[in-house]
């Protein structure tokens, strides 16, 4: 033992002269890498920093009270006066995002160069800024971060930065400029928190060179700074050049070989977090690490050298005498004991090592037994000899013998699974079979030999060796077909409407409560639809309950196919139906799934009672999620007054519910009258004016159908709405 002990000092006591040599001869790879980590992160986390800047400038500038207000500010009869109610809503949304500490000052100025709103205490407001096309410029540059500059603002010299970004009307014309400047307290923050040697100083530079570094009261160019003028070649080449790559990935030493810098950019900015490091002072903090390292290293294998020779001799013919009775064990031998004779520590060892051997022994007969009795079926997945090991009880179960074969060949990947959840179970699979599980629980339905499906749960555990190592895989597959086939029948009869597997009542209310609340956090854009069948009585009584059965469901399997995977439909009863359609680009959007279902319907099918082709037309109110109603009930209500404006003016058409919010986007529908109305005539908020009094009469009340089918004539295009 103390020859291998010295076997293993000696390439010891070589690599770590040859690694202390290295070091010394490395200093400057040391350098390099330390300082990209440092740099590097640092620059990501400025970036992190602008990006929030930039963002937050970017809400600023779509806020619908700020573009109306610089969209109105362009108009020829404006007048600005900080009494008016829009300003007061301007300069709040301003103030804001005013309330970050480093905004010193926030303007918004209007496309002809006039500051139209100010949070700074000064006599900007009304005037005209000179430099409007600069600053214009800046604001598709750079993400329109500014270049490093020293203000006086706030009665105090420091320096700042400063953000534009351009607003855009509704119709997307560039309308005004959005101008915020910032001090540079967290900047510093930032630089101040890197962590460096005492060799290293760290600074940023914007995209004109403007170095701004400790103790930060004063803005100068590199050529001028005193950290950085040595590398005024370099940093020159670095702005200039289109190919600047070279830069950020090494070290750029100054003329005189003693000092270096290394660049980083930060992202979206055109800026440069820099550090600059001195390389004689690291060489020389290299040299002492080497030779701390190569004493070290001959100190630990001298003592270990001692420490072998003197413990070998008491530790080797023991050892060999329980190695001799592992090997016995491992061939199979089970009277293969441990010596307990001795009267050293090594008598305790044996004999604790057979008390073990004794309750394994014990365990593996439980366990067997334990298989061997339970109708449930367990299986064992076993890494180093990749076998797998299935309880009898499977075949009877599924009529089929597993194999216990290699994993690929298991009944692992051969067992057969529903397609719906097919994917789910190879996932888990994969998941507890490789690193990101160590447990598993899944329901799945397995098929058998006479092809009819089996609902089971399959839990499965993952153990571990000493080292950490996965070793095993121990589960379990639990019939609940029973169960479950009982669960799915009362939740279908719970949720369904029997006639039209559509969301009843309850469900969908359900539905849109949830959605309601995804909707708030998401900000998507979202519809209720309220669906009522003109004139369905005629069928029934026409033709019978079961054709009116056939129209139910010819409605339901059309709303399904509009709502499929964009939304979910359900039937309140009767011949009325609701739907909900989400993700819409527009408010108009609406309008066009509505006029589809209307022209679907309208199209007709062919009943199997009747032989007949039977026409359905519809009346659909339309109300948004939010916009119509805070609440399902608000919504559901909005819905059914739209539908019901239809069902008063003529059906077979479809309406938009008015908006509790008066800056709402959504299209008014004024409900059609007995005349023609030019859509110049018809009032904004929905309601009806005076011209629209005097020049159409009032409407008439509509007719009850009189022919064999019900067929409404009124232009549907008439009650769509104005975009």
């Amino acid at each position: 033992m103390a020859v291998l002990a010295l076997l293993a000092i000696i390439p010891v006591i070589i690599v770590s002269s040859v690694a202390a040599k290295r070091i010394k001869q490395d200093n400057l790879d040391y350098l390099q890498r330390s300082l990209f980590f440092t740099v590097k992160n640092q620059s990501e986390d400025l970036g992190v920093l602008c990006s929030d800047i930039i963002s937050n400038a970017k809400n600023i500038t779509i806020s619908s009270n700020i573009v109306d207000y610089v969209t109105a500010s362009t108009a020829d009869d404006y007048v600005l006066s900080e009494e008016n109610p829009e300003y007061i809503d301007v300069m709040r949304d301003l103030n804001a995002a005013a309330d970050n500490g480093n905004v010193i000052k926030s303007m918004l100025i209007n496309d002809s160069g006039i500051v139209i709103a100010s949070t700074a205490d000064d006599d900007s407001l009304g005037k005209k800024i000179p430099n409007y096309k600069e600053l214009l410029g800046l604001a598709v540059k750079n993400s329109g971060l500014s270049e490093f500059s020293m203000s006086n603002e706030n009665d105090r010299k420091s320096p700042v930065f400063t953000i534009s970004k351009v607003i855009y009307s509704q119709s997307n014309e560039k309308v005004g400029l959005l101008y915020i400047m910032y001090d540079t307290q967290s900047l510093q923050k930032l630089i101040n928190n890197v962590k460096t040697d005492k060799y290293t100083i760290v600074a940023l530079l914007d995209a004109s060179g403007n170095v701004l570094e400790y103790p930060f009261k004063t803005v100068n160019h590199y050529s001028s700074s005193k950290n950085y003028s040595d590398y005024t070649e370099q940093l020159n080449y670095l702005y200039c050049s289109e190919d600047n790559s070279q830069f950020v990935e090494t070290l750029i030493e100054d003329s005189t070989g003693k000092k270096c810098y290394y660049a980083s950019p930060v992202s979206n900015t055109g800026w440069y977090f820099i550090a600059s490091t001195d390389i004689i002072g690291i060489r020389s903090f290299s040299k002492q690490s080497s030779t701390v390292v190569t004493s070290l290293a001959f100190l630990v294998c001298f003592a270990a050298f001692i420490i072998a020779v003197i413990v070998s001799g008491r530790f080797v013919v023991p050892l060999k005498s329980i190695l001799k009775t592992f090997a016995e064990k491992k061939k199979g031998n089970t009277a293969a004991r441990f010596d307990e004779s001795s009267k050293d520590e090594y008598s305790i060892i044996g004999h604790s090592f057979n008390s073990i051997l004794d309750e394994i022994s014990e365990s593996e007969q439980r366990y067997r037994t334990i298989v061997e009795m339970t109708n449930n079926i367990t299986f064992e997945i076993n890494y180093k000899k990749n076998t797998v090991f299935v309880s009898k009880n499977f075949n009877k179960k599924f009529s089929f013998r597993p194999k216990d074969d290699s994993l690929k060949e298991s009944f692992i990947y051969k067992v057969r699974i529903h397609k719906d959840d097919k994917d789910r179970y190879l996932n888990d699979m994969d998941r507890i079979l490789g690193p990101t599980a160590n447990f598993i629980q899944g329901e799945y339905r397995i098929k058998s030999i006479y092809g009819d499906f089996i609902w089971v749960m399959i839990k499965a555990t993952k153990f571990f060796d000493r080292n950490e190592s996965p070793s095993k895989i121990i589960g379990v597959i639990v019939d609940i077909d029973r169960e479950k086939k009982s669960e799915m029948h009362l939740l279908q009869r719970a949720n369904y409407d029997n006639l039209t597997q559509l969301y009843n009542r309850e469900s969908f209310l359900k539905a849109v409560t949830d959605k309601l609340a995804s909707t708030a956090y998401k900000k998507t854009l979202d519809a209720v639809m309220f669906i009522d069948l003109d004139d369905f009585k005629y069928f029934n009584d026409e033709f019978g309950h079961a054709c009116g059965d056939e129209v139910l469901k010819f409605v339901a399997d059309t709303l399904k196919e509009i709502t499929f995977e964009r939304g979910f439909a359900g039937r309140f009863g009767g011949d009325e139906f609701v739907a909900c359609v989400t993700d819409f680009a527009l408010f108009g959007d609406a309008g066009k799934i509505a006029q589809e279902i209307i022209d679907i319907l309208g199209n007709g099918f062919i009943s199997e009672s009747t032989n007949q082709r039977l026409y359905i037309k519809c009346s659909i109110g339309i109300a948004f999620l939010h916009e119509s109603g805070k609440t399902t009930d608000e919504v559901i209500a909005a819905a059914d007054e739209a539908m019901y404006n239809i069902k008063k003016h003529g059906k077979s058409s479809y309406a938009y519910a008015k908006s509790a919010s008066k800056n709402s986007k959504i299209p008014n529908v004024v409900a059609p009258t007995t005349s023609s109305i030019d859509s110049d005539n018809i009032p904004s908020n929905g309601g009806s004016s005076s011209r629209y009094k005097n020049s159409s009469p009032e409407p008439a009340p509509p007719k009850e159908p009189t022919e064999s089918k019900p067929s409404i004539d009124v232009d549907a295009n008439f009650f769509n709405p104005l975009f």
